[in-house]
């Protein structure tokens, strides 16, 4: 459907792979402005400790897929992801454990 859409373009191995790696990047990458937030405010009130969790397991998930399938954009890109999740899960414990104290 979407091919008949573009007409008769031809993708290349090339584009796809371009087009997967900025994918990759940019979910990947877009932990960072939320790294960088709670790091400032210190502050992780408002991320859910679940959906961290839970992102974390899928990263792992989709690691192992790459493992299997030999690509190696999945499995940077998943890797990298779960690094930054376990930086907010530890920010997420840190912070809440000083607020708790503090109160």
């Amino acid at each position: 459907m979407v091919f008949a859409l573009l007409g008769e373009v031809a993708f290349s191995d090339l584009l796809i792979s371009m087009i997967g790696v900025a994918a990759a990047g940019l979910t990947t990458f877009s932990f960072l402005p939320q790294i960088v937030r709670a790091y400032r405010t210190k502050s992780m009130g408002d991320v859910s400790r679940y959906l961290m969790s839970m992102f974390a397991t899928g990263s792992v998930l989709w690691i192992i897929y790459g493992i299997f399938k030999g690509d190696l954009v999945i499995i940077g890109a998943n890797a990298t992801a779960f690094v930054f999740n376990l930086i907010l899960l530890y920010m997420g414990v840190a912070y809440r454990t000083k607020s708790a104290n503090v109160a």
